[in-house]
């Protein structure tokens, strides 16, 4: 552990950090919010939580943040966990950490965000935080240039703490999470009308704050202007904006204008379904 890390400001960060995390995975907080804060505390440019079923081969996203959403409209990152661990995937340790820059394979590229005109970037870090007979929960986090010595740090202190209050979740949590992405895309499929994401009926079941961003966003608002306008910080914006992909099943602000901006297939016939108030 460096001197300069365990002097700075970084160490009492990650101890609220690990809080923040604790109350996230007992449901007193939003998870995409706690990683979006990992990406600052960590000096990361994108963090995801994601899930690999063993048994299907499927691969399902609990949270996505990245610090460039809202300037180059760029896909959400994707999971690089079976390029970093290889073989070792099934047995890495929870809590365990694990780096691009430790694999003996250099040569293949990263790539953060595929429709992107990014290559490659700097370091994956890689942290196992559940490993099951049928899944796998990862954490992730992406660096566009390598993270300098301190940053890597703050992942060796908290990376074990991480993984225990993941185990201790409150049952049910992450799987209905992941449910409620899965009954928004089955909607989608099966329904043959589409229902403006706006309407009242709030098909998405945004919350009041997230209906509003989607509203300002159909306005032609930025993230710095949204922000602005509602008194909070960008980050805190982007937060929403994460939650409000994944109601959506969209990937990027790219897809939710398109969504927000598609007319209902008939303006007096909607498929009506149950009206949900957006709070």
């Amino acid at each position: 552990m460096s001197v300069s890390f365990t002097n700075s400001a970084g160490a009492r960060d990650s101890l609220n950090f690990v809080l923040e995390w604790s109350h996230a995975l007992s449901g007193n907080n939003s998870i995409s919010k706690v990683v979006d804060q990992l990406i600052q505390l960590a000096f990361a440019d994108a963090a995801i939580i994601v899930r690999t079923s063993k048994l299907e081969k499927r691969i399902n996203y609990i949270a996505r943040c990245c610090r460039q959403v809202g300037k180059a409209f760029p896909t959400q990152p994707q999971t690089q966990a079976d390029l970093v661990l290889g073989n070792w995937t099934a047995t890495a340790k929870s809590g365990s950490i694990w780096k691009t820059s430790d694999s003996k394979d250099d040569t293949a590229p990263i790539s953060l965000f595929p429709r992107s005109k990014l290559d490659a970037i700097g370091e994956v870090v890689v942290v196992p935080l559940e490993v099951k007979p049928d899944h796998i929960d990862y954490l992730e986090l992406h660096y566009l240039k390598k993270p300098r010595e301190y940053e890597l740090d703050l992942l060796e202190l908290m990376a074990s703490t991480l993984a225990s209050a993941w185990t201790r979740r409150v049952p049910g949590i992450i799987s209905a999470r992941l449910e409620q992405g899965r009954n928004q895309r089955l909607r989608m499929v099966q329904s043959e009308q589409f229902v403006p994401i706006l309407d009242p009926q709030n098909p998405a079941e945004l919350s009041r704050s997230e209906f509003r961003i989607c509203a300002m966003l159909k306005e032609g608002m930025t993230v710095k202007k949204i922000a602005q306008s509602l008194s909070v910080c960008p980050t805190t914006v982007r937060s929403h904006l994460s939650s409000i992909f994944a109601k959506t099943s969209v990937s990027n602000q790219v897809e939710l204008l398109h969504q927000l901006n598609r007319k209902a297939d008939a303006e007096d016939d909607f498929v009506r379904s149950k009206v949900v108030r957006a709070g």
